[in-house]
């Protein structure tokens, strides 16, 4: 060969190499460029899988609340750590729902770290880790989450009634009530307390629903007290300092040291038309953490009030002048 010919070889050589590199550079930046692909895929599922499990909680929470307080009332049995109970229950069904992304290849866990009270008693707060994994894509998070005990999908009915009457007959349900029959004052007769006999046939709402007067003094803001009638027709309940929470409920307990809610206990109305000019009568106040209360400072007397009459029937409540001034009624005298 002359070196014409060594020169065109070392020339073409020369030639290939970058066209070689340049087929290795196209053949990494499709590599790359897949695995971004597949990258950004992966990071999609994960973010989808954790907006899936942030948004089930409250769902798989208020189940439970629901299913629990229907537990309670069906066997007249309080749970003896209701945040708890709720909490491990709550874990073994998100556990379940974890599972159904295994067939994506996605590793996803949430941890119920606890169950509690929030500020406001109508409301329960959830706090929670979630971590999702698929291939090297990881995303972890922790959530503070409120679940309302106030749902129409999720009715909740209240606990407490029930339990507190169980060995004295039982309260019964009714609708949307609590019916007493005679339980509630045979109750009342066994803890040693005057005019038990009011409360024959008493009733009191039975799901928990928040009340929309709000300042409560709006309830004795007309002549005719229409407010508190719809009040207690609708069944409403009321943030209280001294009612008792949900969870404390579920355990039994007529008072607590949280931040609860209360509402009206009805004594059956009455055709005696002598009520209407008769406030002197008393009897246990008609508040549920009042007539439910374990302590002995704590079960105190109100007079009568009457609050609608329709020709027929007196319906009434008896009431303390702390709880008047709270929903804007008149002070007894």
């Amino acid at each position: 060969m002359n070196d014409q010919g060594y020169v065109m070889s070392l020339t073409s050589f020369l030639l290939i190499i970058p066209a070689f590199l340049l087929l290795i550079i196209f053949i990494n930046m499709s590599v790359g460029i897949i695995s971004f692909q597949e990258a950004i895929l992966a990071s999609d599922d994960v973010v989808g899988v954790s907006k899936d499990l942030e948004s089930q909680l409250p769902k798989i929470g208020q189940e439970v609340i629901k299913n629990k307080s229907e537990e309670v009332i069906e066997s007249g049995n309080p749970l003896s750590n209701s945040r708890e109970v709720i909490r491990d229950e709550m874990q073994d069904k998100i556990d379940i729902w974890c599972l159904k992304y295994n067939k994506d290849q996605i590793n996803a866990h949430c941890e119920i770290l606890g169950v509690d009270n929030s500020q406001d008693p109508f409301q329960i707060e959830i706090k929670s880790r979630i971590n999702v994994q698929k291939d090297e894509i990881k995303h972890s998070f922790n959530l503070i989450q409120k679940i309302s005990l106030i749902n129409e999908s999720f009715p909740i009915m209240d606990p407490l009634p029930f339990l507190k009457c169980k060995k004295h007959g039982g309260a019964t349900i009714g609708k949307d009530k609590i019916l007493y029959g005679s339980s509630l004052s045979k109750y009342l007769k066994s803890s040693g307390l005057n005019n038990s006999q009011a409360y024959e046939n008493a009733t009191s709402p039975l799901y928990i629903k928040k009340c929309p007067y709000d300042p409560y003094e709006l309830h004795g803001s007309t002549s005719d007290l229409a407010n508190i009638k719809n009040c207690i027709d609708n069944g409403f309940y009321h943030e209280s300092n001294d009612g008792a929470c949900f969870f404390c409920r579920l355990e039994g307990h007529g008072v607590c040291p949280h931040y609860g809610f209360e509402t009206f206990i009805l004594p059956a109305p009455s055709a005696n038309i002598t009520f209407l000019n008769n406030s002197s009568i008393l009897a246990i106040s008609s508040i549920d953490h009042v007539i439910f209360n374990e302590t002995s400072f704590g079960a105190y007397y109100g007079h009568l009030i009457v609050y609608f009459y329709d020709d027929t029937h007196c319906f009434h409540l008896f009431l303390d002048d702390s709880h008047r001034k709270k929903y804007g009624l008149p002070p007894h005298g």
